[in-house]
């Protein structure tokens, strides 16, 4: 358990008053280091330590960006905005991490330059220790700021946190090119410069990448697929569950699935069944639920030996067919047709695997007339 949830005075849980405590901490503590390294950058003509400041300052500017995220993001729903507006919070901390990303390459081209031009750094030992002293301050503002990010669901307040610590990581290269200078080595100082970009660059592509998967994605949280599955287990008439699909709106969720259920169950008892599922899993993922149902017909002699061969049998060979639902025989008991679906990217793409697949089928199974395989997305 975190000592911060016994010393902040907030509550960590409540996004607008985790964003806005931490943006306050974070704008006053960023002036101050700002200050103590471009001051001494200057002094000491270091351009990685005057680029560390500008980093520095630059968390300002982020800092910024999250009080402003904290109070849109609470807003809550509304016409427009049914799922509440708490993905500004991702884009939030993609514009943190292109921000990173310019300071990234100013101080890069600046580096370079300065091989053409090297000289010792002078830093005195008063500079040195308040220098040092700023990479433990940052690292407490960085976890604090992840600490508060995760108990109240907000990526920009965990954006802002690593990009704390990167300024805590970059500002070790920066005095490790210094005592390096102090030693004799000229270059020291540009080549700790074109490190920190290169950090810089690091977590600017990490936070674009983090922030920017849920935008465009669905179902990027495996464990809620999980979740959502263990719900659905509880229920003995429903026969198998498919086609999950998993929208996250910042702790407000979008989901649909198909469940498969006997064919014989009359309309009111299935209607009951799938209300009582969305009910369930909306206890746990709030937001909107919707089941789609898939009637199934279990009754043919030879239902459970073709069910049985396609998903643990020919599945070992094609792992594909691990996903293979919806399985549904049309016909009599002599000569019928067969149709299941199956997740794959696309059906052009996996044409010899199909065929490989339905041959297979066909001469296990010589009674069947056709097979016919449906493509669903790969959920």
């Amino acid at each position: 358990m975190s000592f911060f949830k016994y010393i902040i005075p907030i509550d960590a849980k409540d996004p607008q008053k985790a964003g806005y405590f931490e943006s306050i901490l974070s704008i006053l503590g960023n002036i101050l280091i700002s200050v103590i390294k471009i001051f001494y950058g200057i002094l000491s003509d270091s351009i990685a330590l005057i680029a560390d400041g500008v980093h520095s300052l630059s968390d300002v500017v982020t800092s910024v960006i999250v009080l402003v995220t904290a109070k849109i993001s609470n807003k809550g729903f509304d016409k427009n905005h049914p799922f509440g507006h708490r993905r500004i919070d991702l884009i939030s901390s993609i514009i943190i991490a292109t921000l990173i990303f310019v300071v990234g390459l100013e101080f890069l081209k600046e580096s370079i330059l300065k091989f053409k031009d090297p000289n010792p750094i002078e830093l005195d030992n008063i500079g040195l220790v308040l220098v040092i002293s700023t990479i433990f301050i940052k690292e407490f503002m960085a976890r604090l700021s992840i600490y508060l990010g995760k108990e109240s669901n907000s990526p920009s307040l965990i954006a802002e946190g690593q990009h704390h610590r990167s300024d805590a990581l970059s500002t070790i290269i920066v005095i490790i090119g210094i005592f390096a200078s102090k030693f004799g080595f000229i270059y020291a100082d540009a080549i700790a410069g074109i490190l920190v970009s290169l950090f810089l660059f690091h977590v600017s592509y990490e936070l674009i990448i983090e922030s920017s998967t849920p935008l465009i994605t669905a179902n990027e949280n495996p464990e809620i697929i999980k979740e959502i599955k263990e719900i659905i287990k509880k229920y003995d008439k429903v026969l198998g569950i498919h086609d999950i699909v998993v929208h996250n709106f910042g702790g407000v969720y979008n989901i649909s699935f198909h469940i498969e259920i006997p064919d014989n169950m009359g309309l009111t008892e299935a209607h009951n069944l799938s209300d009582m599922i969305e009910l369930d899993v909306k206890s746990k993922f709030p937001g909107h639920v919707v089941v789609h149902i898939d009637p199934i017909n279990r009754d043919h002699p030879l239902y459970n030996a073709i069910s049985n061969y396609i998903k643990n049998e020919l599945s070992k060979k094609y792992p594909c067919l691990e996903s293979a639902h919806d399985i549904r025989i049309v016909g009599n008991n002599r000569y019928f047709n067969l149709i299941f679906d199956l997740n794959l990217e696309t059906e052009k793409r996996n044409e010899k695997i199909l065929s490989d697949i339905i041959n297979n089928i066909k001469n296990k199974f010589p009674t069947i007339k056709d097979i016919s395989i449906n493509i669903d997305l790969p959920f």
